[in-house]
């Protein structure tokens, strides 16, 4: 085992590592790429010290990297006091944007001879690619390369997030969901939302869809393609879900799927949690303010809520007529209130509930992640 401070564009994060390298298979988890959702830094923090003893005792097979906070940009933005974490301070999503190498990749293969065209050609030309992207451009995108570098060629990607208020949820793509089925048994995740592209090449997904490019190469060569990253967000909760109690359980959780996996030796508990609702990200319902004013949630996190029901109340201060102060928040669609907005104070067109709902339901929408 290993702890390393990685120099990030004058910053550092703690990067610990477990296992040999190039062990198979490679698992990279991440935690607080958001940089105010630290639950996810506790609970990875809680899996460091499990996978220490793991490796003390032999047990680590795979390779396995493990970030816990791996924002140092977003860490240190306070302003008037207020920690922003989403976003760097020029306006941009730190999980957006990440750099698409998949076409730059195959390039550099077709320079190569017939026999080169290989995975293990792939994954030299794409950590040097993107070590050469953590040198140049803005702080934020030597960032993301950074991280991108990490994981790069890793057999599954574990990106550690949380909503404002929310019940645990995860975000993945099709192909990649049987993979995570026994992470959401363990967690006991209600809501499994599927999605191939859910928004402007989030870190999950760009990993996928640089190796369906370059297995599309491969497949007209000589190797057979079938690498590919599984990639996946998974949302612990809110902000202020954040106590000893759920990190050393979300920590257990963890590991047992490393064991699950073949990363780590040992027994795991058994998954015991119900079966998940598992829909499209297209059958989300995003529920908008219609004003601004303060915001009453009516239903709790969780709740199964039919098409009309109302969800909150608005109550608009400014306002002088007192019949036309407060306003119905409505649902058009039915399904299971997963995550809602955590300040009290809103604007108009801000979204107050999110809702899962069935595939059936989605009235044709098609649906993006937030920013």
């Amino acid at each position: 085992m290993t702890a390393e401070w990685m120099n990030i564009a004058g910053d550092g994060i703690v990067v610990h590592r477990f296992g040999l390298p190039g062990a198979r298979p490679k698992i990279y988890l991440q935690g607080a790429l958001h940089a105010d959702e630290v639950s996810a830094t506790m609970a990875l923090a809680e899996l460091v010290g499990l996978l220490e003893k793991a490796d003390a005792a032999g047990e680590v097979r795979g390779e396995i990297v493990v970030v816990p906070h791996c924002n140092p940009l977003g860490a240190k933005q306070f302003v008037l006091g207020r920690h922003l974490g989403r976003f760097s301070l020029d306006g941009r999503n730190f999980n957006r944007a990440f750099p698409q190498v998949g076409e730059r990749v195959v390039e550099e293969l077709k320079l190569l001879g017939p026999d080169r065209q290989t995975t293990n050609e792939v994954l030299y030309i794409g950590a040097k690619i993107l070590g050469s992207l953590t040198r140049v451009g803005a702080p934020i995108e030597r960032l993301q390369a950074a991280l991108m570098e990490l994981a790069w060629g890793s057999d599954v990607i574990v990106d550690v997030h949380a909503d404002m208020e929310a019940t645990l949820h995860l975000y993945t793509s099709e192909k990649a969901w049987p993979v995570f089925q026994h992470l959401a048994q363990r967690f006991d995740v209600p809501v499994v939302i599927l999605a191939d592209k859910s928004a402007d090449s989030p870190f999950d997904e760009v990993h996928g869809e640089a190796w369906d490019l370059i297995n599309a190469h491969l497949a007209e060569g000589t190797e057979q393609p079938g690498f590919r990253t599984a990639g996946c967000t998974l949302e612990l909760r809110g902000l202020s879900d954040v106590n000893p109690e759920l990190a050393a359980s979300d920590g257990q959780a963890l590991r047992d799927f490393l064991v699950q996996l073949g990363a780590v030796a040992g027994t795991r508990e058994t998954a015991v949690g119900a079966a998940p609702l598992v829909t499209k990200l297209d059958a989300v319902e995003v529920v908008r303010s219609p004003t601004i004013g303060v915001v009453i949630h009516l239903k709790p996190l969780g709740a199964k809520v039919g098409a009309g029901d109302v969800v909150a109340r608005l109550y608009d201060p400014f306002e002088p007529d007192p019949h036309a102060r407060w306003q119905e928040v409505v649902t058009e669609t039915g399904g299971i209130v997963f995550a809602r907005w955590h300040q009290r104070m809103i604007q108009a067109g801000m979204a107050v509930v999110k809702i899962a709902g069935s595939v059936e339901s989605s009235l044709g929408r098609r649906a993006r992640l937030l920013d």
